[in-house]
């Protein structure tokens, strides 16, 4: 097997796209091709309805080729991406462990990073084609706007300044929160193996702790950046009703587009949260038994 470089986040996630390219790339454009089908769904649904207020079943054909083309797109990718990324996580993990054990990390904490060696895997298998999806939400709402309403367009692109300055206090917050969970879940074997119930009891109510606090944050994020939302839904309603000749198929399609870009704001939270454990979890790797630095000029947007 080759060797995983696991001196930094960048280099571990480089290492391991090197030694596994070809299997992950296949993933990838069976992902893209499943997202492009999800794409053009609200275009047919739209079709449909107005194929079938003409008394026409050309929509309704093309819609039932769109989601059967969809449906096993998705499930031959669902099936080969568990394989690929079941192999390399065996592979990495093997790694950790014999590497950390070598350097006289105590088991306790080579437990708990081969455990949590599992989020490098997850960032290509979930979080990287949640990126694709998101660029695709994204992008592909406000390209297929364009050929229905392009002051819709405005209006989604308004949308970002809120959320970007939301999602960058949400990172430095969350990057803090995570480093604090890790230290806690690295101590988990020792606790356990005293067996004192108090100092156990006190281990589970502090995990339990930061849990809340990152639970609590991302819910204080999503909640001010939905009043935001609410904004453009009303507004793109408003404005694409009260035209002229507009069909009913059309209103269908143009508000799934605006609810399709919507939906790829609300991913970007979810991975600025992966993004600070992978930076976290990381410099636990290359700082064997060091206590980490997890003051305020580290940089959770920034990969190194």
């Amino acid at each position: 097997m080759p060797d995983i470089k696991l001196n930094s986040t960048k280099q571990i996630l480089t290492s391991l796209f090197k030694a596994y390219k070809w299997r992950i790339i296949a993933t990838y454009l069976l992902f893209n091709l499943e997202n492009l089908l999800r794409l053009i769904q609200p275009f047919t649904l739209g079709l449909a309805i107005n194929s079938l207020l003409s008394n026409s079943y050309f929509g309704i054909s093309a819609l039932v080729v769109q989601h059967l083309s969809y449906l096993l797109i998705g499930s031959l990718r669902q099936v080969y991406d568990t394989r690929t990324f079941t192999k390399i996580y065996t592979h990495l993990a093997t790694q950790i462990v014999v590497d950390q054990r070598k350097s006289d990390v105590s088991v306790s904490k080579v437990v708990a990073r081969s455990a949590l060696s599992r989020e490098f895997v997850d960032f290509f298998e979930h979080n990287f084609p949640l990126v694709i999806q998101s660029l695709y939400s994204l992008i592909g709402a406000l390209v297929m706007l364009f050929f229905y309403d392009w002051v819709l367009i405005i209006f989604c692109l308004l949308l970002i300044i809120p959320a970007s300055i939301l999602n960058y206090f949400y990172s430095q917050k969350s990057y803090l929160l995570n480093g604090k969970l890790n230290d806690q879940i690295e101590n988990e074997v020792n606790v356990i193996e005293k067996g004192d119930f108090n100092s156990v009891e006190t281990h589970y109510k502090s995990v339990a702790s930061w849990r809340i606090k990152l639970s609590d944050i991302g819910a204080i994020n999503f909640s001010l950046m939905e009043l935001f939302i609410l904004s453009l839904v009303v507004f793109s309603l408003i404005r694409y009703c009260n035209l002229s000749n507009v069909a009913a198929g059309d209103i269908y399609a143009t508000f799934n587009y605006v609810i399709t870009f919507i939906t790829g704001l609300d991913i970007v939270p979810f991975l600025v949260q992966q993004v600070s454990r992978l930076i976290d979890i990381s410099q636990r790797v290359q700082q064997p038994d060091n206590a980490l630095d997890n003051e305020e000029n580290n940089d959770p947007l920034k990969i190194i």
